[in-house]
């Protein structure tokens, strides 16, 4: 890079068009990431178990965009900082294509939220890359210039992919509990939302048992607690655990509890442990802010789909953004829930 070159990527020559695109792209990603820290989308329960260095997207989000914004105010004073807000964006830009291809290919679903991201960046890297073209050429750079220009952006676009393709797995121990039983990289989900002292769905389990096997081999399955009596809230946390660690043995433990429910609506540990001692599985607790996920996670679904009453069967598609409830157990079949299923996967 010569003086010619610095100079010009440090001009204090406005660009308003371009420079807009960039600061409200950039903004809009500050925004995004805040979002995505404080879950506000729920569409986004499998790709929070992905973690880049440990890290949650959201943090790293708010961590990139607040060392960009200050590095954007100070690009036409300053050619450092031209240089390393235009080389930062394209390191991210090659980081969110990795995280594009995991959508597809890995979780098999698409998360507003993180396509909203990919897309600020993506915008802000045009903007940057716009007011750098119209400030080499209006300051009557060389080729040499240009050419400059591309091989660092694309070299950082790379390396951010290397980055992202290395730091990125799936931390299912570190983030919250896997609630999710069946195919959990399908798009199609089914929940089934439950109270465990209604006695129509008493009368959908058999119902519910007898499809589980066919579905849990083509698409991803939740047992959703909707606590119509509060007593619910007292077998929560047991089915939480069974959800997370006993995800082979968890519709026979479902079973036992149901059982267990006729009996009490305060189960104790003890209680719950002799219940389920038929089965080789012992209690292994959950901690109290992943009890406090998985509820949310609950009622983050009865409300998400407006469900009103159980039993509830809800069949939703990422892909296709269709969704289809069946209600009362008179509705809930292997019939019915493979024709909703067929329905929401149809395009």
């Amino acid at each position: 890079m010569n003086a010619t070159t610095d100079r010009a990527i440090g001009s204090k020559k406005p660009f308003p068009f371009p420079g807009l695109i960039t600061w409200v792209a950039s903004l809009a990603g500050m925004g995004l990431s805040l979002e995505a820290v404080f879950k506000i989308c729920g569409s986004c329960s499998v790709t929070a178990d992905y973690r880049l260095f440990g890290m949650e997207f959201g943090w790293v989000g708010i961590g990139f965009f607040a060392l960009l914004l200050p590095l954007l105010a100070l690009r036409g004073r300053s050619a450092c900082c031209a240089w390393l807000a235009l080389l930062l964006l394209f390191a991210a830009a090659g980081a969110e294509a990795r995280f594009i291809w995991i959508q597809k290919y890995e979780i098999g679903q698409w998360c507003p939220i993180c396509l909203s991201l990919a897309a600020t960046i993506f915008l802000a890297c045009a903007g940057v890359t716009w007011e750098r073209l119209r400030t080499l050429s209006a300051k009557g750079a060389p080729m040499k210039s240009k050419l400059i220009h591309f091989v660092l952006v694309s070299l950082f676009f790379v390396m951010g992919l290397g980055t992202a393709t290395v730091g990125v797995n799936r931390q299912a121990d570190a983030a919250e509990p896997d609630l999710f039983l069946g195919k959990r990289s399908s798009p199609t989900t089914v929940y089934f939302v439950s109270d465990w002292f209604c006695p129509a769905c008493r009368k959908a389990e058999p119902a519910i048992e007898s499809i589980y096997p066919e579905l849990a081999r083509s698409v991803r399955i939740g047992f959703v607690d909707f606590p119509i009596h509060r007593e619910t809230t007292n077998f929560t946390p047991f089915n939480l655990q069974f959800l997370t660690f006993e995800k082979a043995k968890y519709i026979s433990l479902r079973r036992a509890l149901s059982d267990l429910s006729l009996r009490t609506r305060t189960p104790s540990e003890a209680e719950v442990s002799a219940a389920i001692a038929h089965l080789g599985v012992r209690l292994r607790p959950i901690n109290y802010a992943d009890t406090l996920y998985g509820m949310q996670a609950n009622l983050t679904v009865y409300r998400g789909f407006n469900v009103h009453s159980t039993p509830t069967v809800v069949v939703t598609n990422a892909k296709t953004k269709k969704s289809r409830l069946l209600v009362g157990d008179n509705r809930i079949n292997p019939v019915t829930v493979r024709a909703a299923i067929a329905e929401v996967e149809r395009n």
